[in-house]
């Protein structure tokens, strides 16, 4: 049996055409995982946590118009809290002081995971049962082919039992052979493709939980429920500060607002009535109240 024989096999041809479209589309999906999580790394590695308030909106949009990102990142935001709105009062520091960091309440590494960015992204389980339909490929041609070659073989005339035999041998040598390559092809996609899930996918997503993690410190169930009990006890005593400045500081308001629109008016009246008193004395000295009437 040639090498040239064994190659075009149609068993084996089609064997082969399987291995080879399972590695291409494996190799396409990890490709797309590689170059979006590849993006996302390189764009939050530049990010500072210092600057990061400022920079939320410019993260933001990023994370959402990317595909691999989008979903895990709409819940990555509801566990975010902004420290200058919730640790005003706990901290107790003047506006200069108060950090500008962003908090998470959960690990990242709960949104950004093989799961989230790339198992739910590529069809993970037709990948993870291709060496199975490799494996299976082998058993049914071999079966296959061994069935037709019993049927050629021709016990009627002496003379034609050996070339059949011969035949029959050769033919069973194709079908172990069509398992051989189904089980070898199946071991080498596993090999492949591991390589570059680990390679192109898995070692990203570590990458990005660094990143995530350097970039948002967690702050615990705990620490979060007291600060938030804190800042309303203190927010408690200002408005029961405010209260009792309330009267105080409304009759100062009105007694101002008075002073300044009302006696101006007065004393134009007054004004108006001293005038009216010399021009009536002018005319006549008598009473005034009689010249009135």
């Amino acid at each position: 049996m040639t090498f040239i024989q064994i190659v075009t096999e149609p068993a084996i041809i089609i064997i082969t055409a399987f291995f080879l479209f399972f590695i291409l589309f494996v190799i396409k999906n990890y490709t797309s995982i590689n170059i979006n999580l590849t993006k996302v790394y390189r764009f939050i590695k530049d990010l500072n946590k210092k600057e990061l308030s400022y920079r939320f909106k410019e993260l933001d949009d990023f994370m959402s118009s990317n595909n691999n990102t989008s979903t895990a990142w709409e819940d990555f935001k509801k566990a975010l809290i902004f420290p200058e709105k919730l640790y005003i009062a706990n901290q107790n520091k003047s506006a200069g002081e108060i950090t500008s960091e962003i908090y998470l309440t959960i690990d990242a590494s709960y949104f950004f995971n093989e799961d989230s960015l790339v198992i739910s992204k590529i069809n993970n389980k037709f990948i993870q049962t291709m060496p199975t339909l490799l494996t299976g490929l082998g058993p049914f041609f071999t079966f296959l082919k061994m069935a037709i070659a019993f049927t050629s073989v021709n016990f009627a005339m002496e003379g034609d039992i050996s070339s059949s035999l011969n035949g029959l041998i050769a033919n069973i040598q194709l079908a172990a052979l069509c398992s051989v390559f189904a089980v070898g092809f199946s071991l080498i996609f596993m090999f492949i493709e591991k390589v570059l899930y680990n390679k192109m996918c898995k070692k990203l997503c570590l990458y990005i939980q660094k990143e995530f993690i350097r970039l948002f410190d967690v702050v615990t169930s705990e620490k979060f429920l007291l600060d938030l009990v804190k800042e309303s006890k203190l927010q408690n005593i200002t408005n029961e500060k405010l209260l009792k400045e309330l009267p105080e500081t409304f009759a100062s308001a009105v007694t101002k607002s008075l002073g300044e629109s009302t006696t101006p008016y007065l004393e134009n009246i007054l004004y108006s009535l001293n005038k009216l008193n010399e021009t009536l004395g002018k005319g006549n000295n008598g009473d005034i109240v009689d010249k009135l009437f």
